[in-house]
């Protein structure tokens, strides 16, 4: 029996990927290049089409390939295979991507947010293998995820379920939780900090305007006193959204990633402690929160999976 391909996809503001991968997750091809998103949306496109192009060519002469997923910046419609104005994306306001795709490859293509994609790919792949109720976050720039539920990627009305990033946290100011804790969240709260603070080793390192979430932590690992209250507030603020998020969707298992928690391991020991203190019962404390396991893998993965699942549906 040949063995199925898929092709996976992943579309960054920063990078985009694409990966020729078979029906078990081993990639056989990987291609990636800059997204120069400036350039505007049917420029990234024709160089995605170049990238799966390249991995395309190394599909064995035995191998069949079912089609190709993609990850790509929310808000979008799996559904109709429309994205719409992701905020990293300038430019991008409502491109049919899936069609964008399709027709010049003559390929199945189905699309999706990235966080769920990389859930999914964790799920099928990743720690995640073996559960039916999944949460994945990323702690990045931002804050996203993705959630299985009784082993269905949850979507919602237009597939637009699961801003886990978007949780209330600061009733006072109508702050999210991404706004809060997210790289650019710890980094915003040291620039704000920052001038109080003329001792700090924080300024040998960068001005307020250019501080970012790694200057907060390679200062704090080496003992300054504002980077590591820093910290303790950025823990505290993970701690209280992993807590909400184990009341309202009770996984079997949350998985973390992205670089804020990936690069900073006590910072994610710290945060989950908190959160278990804050929950309400035990049955949230049993549920393990551990590193996500995929790395920049996910993403490409994740889309594989989504293909997979497309094509195990029909």
């Amino acid at each position: 029996m040949p063995m199925k391909h898929v092709i996976g996809a992943d579309i960054g503001g920063t990078q985009l990927r694409a990966a020729l991968i078979t029906a078990d997750g081993t990639i056989i091809a990987h291609e990636r290049t800059r997204t120069f998103v400036e350039d505007g949306p049917h420029a990234v496109i024709a160089r995605m089409l170049d990238l799966i192009g390249h991995v395309r060519a190394a599909l064995p002469a035995d191998g069949t390939l079912l089609g190709i997923g993609v990850g790509a910046p929310g808000p979008l419609n799996p559904e109709t295979g429309m994205v719409y104005a992701p905020p990293n994306m300038p430019g991008w306001y409502r491109i049919q991507l899936r069609d964008s795709l399709a027709v010049p490859t003559g390929l199945p293509v189905v699309i999706g947010n990235d966080a769920n994609v990389a859930a999914l790919g964790e799920w099928r792949f990743g720690a995640g293998v073996g559960t039916r109720h999944m949460v994945y976050l990323t702690i990045s720039t931002g804050i996203g995820g993705g959630v299985i539920m009784d082993g269905k990627l949850l979507l919602g009305r237009l597939g637009a379920a699961a801003e886990l990033g978007s949780i209330f946290l600061d009733a006072e100011h109508s702050l999210r939780w991404e706004e809060l804790a997210s790289g650019s969240g710890l980094a915003a709260a040291a620039a704000a900090a920052m001038p109080a603070r003329p001792d700090s080793t924080l300024h040998a390192m960068a001005a307020p305007q250019t501080v970012t979430a790694a200057h907060v932590a390679h200062a704090a690992a080496a003992g300054d006193d504002l980077a590591r209250s820093l910290m303790d507030r950025e823990a505290h603020l993970l701690g209280l959204g992993f807590a909400s998020i184990l009341h309202i969707f009770s996984p079997e298992i949350m998985l973390v990633g992205g670089s804020v928690a990936l690069e900073n391991p006590d910072l994610l020991a710290r945060a989950r402690t908190i959160a278990y203190e804050r929950v309400i019962v035990d049955l949230y404390r049993e549920v393990p929160i551990l590193p996500a396991s995929l790395g920049e893998r996910a993403e490409v993965l994740g889309a594989a999976a989504l293909m997979l699942a497309a094509a195990e549906a029909h």
